[in-house]
């Protein structure tokens, strides 16, 4: 028996999806569980795991998915919000998504629904991908849709079980966990990619105190290591330079 360099023993094993979810809303979780039943997501190739963070927030967004990633089977594992909800696509096409890409781009790791495109140009300009509805407008697409991005939106990611992606130990909060997720597939050799698979995102996202700490935090961190890098984001571009004490005084 021959294997292809990409074939990993185990990969077979378990459903086609692990749908992880980060569960603030009955409601919302509610409509996603019925969104996804429509679009073909069974009990028998698929299953649901939540993160419950109905109470207080038990879970930020890098815990949740280390927590989450023990616990799956699939072969694919989704990373999604409680406020997203398919539409017009499913199972099928997912795995068609999916298969897609292993042909194209055997070395990618994580793949979304909106990002930023990897090394757009030397003036910086910000540079979308995306397919989605969202509350800025239904059916929204930018960029050429399957490509390449250097950041993925933190309401829909997926990597395949058998080539995880974890998250910063070093970081924490609700901010900047897919992006991080994003340079960590990078250092290690992959890539990231916007896949068409259209779904409904609810959510707007907030800038808050909390925004602006852990746009820092992340700067800091990822600054020494892509020095100068202006990086393409969903909530806006940025610039990995850490502050000079002195300036800031």
């Amino acid at each position: 028996m021959t294997l292809s360099p990409h074939f990993v023993l185990g990969d077979s094993d378990g459903p086609d999806f692990s749908i992880c979810t980060l569960v603030r809303s009955a409601d919302k979780y509610d409509r996603l569980l019925s969104s996804f039943a429509r679009a073909g997501f069974t009990a028998d190739n698929s299953e649901f795991l939540a993160a419950d963070n109905r109470d207080h927030n038990r879970f930020d967004g890098y815990l949740w998915q280390k927590t989450l990633l023990t616990q799956a089977r699939g072969r694919f594992v989704v990373f999604c919000h409680d406020d997203i909800e398919l539409l017009d696509a499913g199972h099928a096409q997912l795995l068609a998504q999916l298969e897609a890409l292993d042909r194209t781009q055997p070395d990618w790791l994580l793949a979304g629904v909106a990002g930023g495109r990897y090394r757009p140009d030397k003036h910086h300009r910000r540079f979308l991908r995306m397919h989605i509805s969202d509350p800025w407008g239904d059916d929204r697409r930018m960029g050429e849709v399957p490509g390449r991005v250097e950041t993925l939106d933190e309401c829909f990611i997926l990597m395949r079980r058998s080539r995880p992606v974890i998250g910063s130990y070093d970081l924490q909060g609700f901010h900047f966990y897919g992006p991080d997720l994003c340079l960590q597939a990078e250092l290690l050799g992959g890539s990231a990619h916007v896949i068409d698979f259209h779904l409904r995102h609810h959510g707007g996202g907030t800038k808050d105190s909390s925004f602006r700490a852990a746009l820092d935090c992340f700067v800091r961190k990822y600054a020494p290591i892509f020095p100068g890098r202006f990086l393409h984001c969903t909530t806006g571009v940025v610039h990995l330079v850490v502050p000079d004490p002195q300036e800031a005084g």
